[in-house]
């Protein structure tokens, strides 16, 4: 709004300026010539407050778009974490189902996931904990490298 005021006043400014210039010149030649010069004051007295106050405009637009951007940003790593805590949890049910599945029983399973510059998500790292007493560590090892396409670390408690 003050980029408005600023254009009001300019053009009042301007008005006033004009009637008491054209009041003293008594000449219809010069008053002619005086006429034709304020005419283009005038014009330019408009112009430029309303190309400022359009300046001014784009620049608060510009400012507001930009922290819309931010907090979209924001927002959007977050959903982010979250996709990867869901899948992560994802991963780790189906592993342990499918160990499962084979008669074997492991203690927990820990996936570690990486995102890639793409935004794709890829399983970095797979960890199976198992008893001392589980002998199937090659089975294991066989059924993850298949399903997952990750060696997995098998530590024993």
């Amino acid at each position: 709004m003050n980029g408005l005021g600023a254009v009001a006043a300019s053009v009042c400014c301007a008005s006033l300026i004009c009637a008491l210039v054209s009041n003293f010149v008594s000449d219809s030649s010069v008053k002619r010539v005086l006429n034709l010069v304020l005419g283009a004051f005038m014009v330019c007295s408009l112009i430029f407050p309303i190309k400022s106050a359009v300046q001014g405009i784009r620049e608060e637009i510009s400012e507001s778009s930009q922290s819309a951007v931010q907090s979209a940003t924001a927002d959007e790593a977050q959903y982010n974490r979250q996709i990867v805590a869901e899948t992560r949890k994802n991963l780790e049910k189906t592993l342990t189902a499918l160990l499962n599945q084979n008669g074997i029983y492991p203690e927990s399973v820990e996936v570690i996931l990486s995102v890639k510059h793409d935004n794709s998500i890829i399983i970095s790292r797979v960890g199976i904990y198992i008893d001392k007493s589980c002998t199937q560590t090659d089975k294991i090892l066989e059924l993850t490298a298949q399903n997952f396409g990750i060696t997995p670390n098998i530590i024993t408690e």
